[in-house]
């Protein structure tokens, strides 16, 4: 999983400044890896399988609510990052803000994969987003 997570997240570059690399690879992006699946699968098994069919909320099931949780997955995908690089205290620079992006964008990606996966569990929301 290390190597997985090292390849996706080291896809915008090499972490920033050197001296911290090894705090990235070993700690930093593995954490980011599994909390970001952890938060997408999460909130996609709350909007389809809690909210959408144990709940029957026939009128939260539209694309814009969709894109509601997506967009919740982003922010939450955005400042865990920067809890994290926080938390293993790396020295403060732009690469940081850069892996937050990046790190949004993965969640994103991770929400589509997984709502793909788990869309026909819900009653209600089983066509969401399309």
């Amino acid at each position: 999983m290390k190597a997985l997570f090292r390849f996706l997240y080291e896809l915008i570059g090499a972490p920033k400044p050197p001296a911290d690399t090894p705090v990235y690879r070993d700690v930093i992006f593995p954490n980011l890896g599994l909390l970001n699946l952890g938060i997408s699968l999460g909130l996609v098994v709350v909007f389809y399988l809690l909210i959408n069919r144990a709940m029957g909320v026939a009128t939260f099931n539209k694309g814009r609510h969709w894109a509601i949780f997506l967009g919740l997955n982003a922010l939450l995908a955005f400042i865990v990052t920067i809890w994290q690089t926080n938390a293993q205290q790396v020295t403060d620079h732009s690469y940081i803000y850069w892996l937050a992006t990046w790190n949004a964008i993965l969640g994103m990606f991770w929400f589509f994969l997984f709502s793909v996966l788990l869309k026909r569990a819900s009653t209600n929301a089983s066509t969401t987003p399309f």
